[in-house]
């Protein structure tokens, strides 16, 4: 995925972005030589607090119910508001690499290359698994895609 569609102003970089996501957030990291990092905060409630706490044994106080409908579709067209919100904040010359908990990224990644075929646009979208990641990993990993890995240091003699 690295360096593969031109080169940048000095080594052959190519414009990337990487987008770490879930359901609560998410971090943009924008490489163009240096990192440029974008935080989007979601309103989606969590899904344990949109729904409420549902028990699925009915001879147990409270268990038997099922989760509001309504409460269930808000939530998810917050969630689909949110994921196009991160969308519109991503370049559409730039590699992209998707990463996250969930199932948020792989929604991300769907619109994204949706996006990418109805204007008739190539670049690589990528998605993976990924729990937390530290700025410093996330800015290491755009650096990746861009074909701009950091140098190493060598230690010792």
């Amino acid at each position: 995925m690295s360096g593969h569609r031109g080169t940048g102003p000095d080594r052959g970089e190519v414009p990337a972005t990487l987008v770490w996501i879930d359901a609560e957030e998410a971090l943009l990291v924008r490489w163009e030589g240096a990192a440029r990092i974008e935080r989007v905060v979601s309103d989606v409630p969590g899904k344990h607090r949109s729904t409420g706490h549902i028990r699925h044994d009915p001879s147990r106080h409270g268990g038997g119910g099922e989760p509001d409908d309504r409460i269930a579709r808000e939530r998810l067209g917050r969630l689909r508001d949110f994921v196009r919100a991160v969308v519109s904040r991503v370049p559409p010359g730039d590699d992209v690499r998707i990463v996250g908990p969930g199932n948020v990224r792989l929604r991300l990644g769907r619109l994204l290359r949706d996006e990418d075929r109805r204007f008739g646009r190539q670049r690589t979208v990528d998605t993976r698994a990924a729990g937390p990641l530290t700025e410093r990993q996330l800015v290491a990993h755009v650096r990746e895609i861009a074909g701009d890995p950091p140098p190493r240091i060598v230690t010792g003699r």
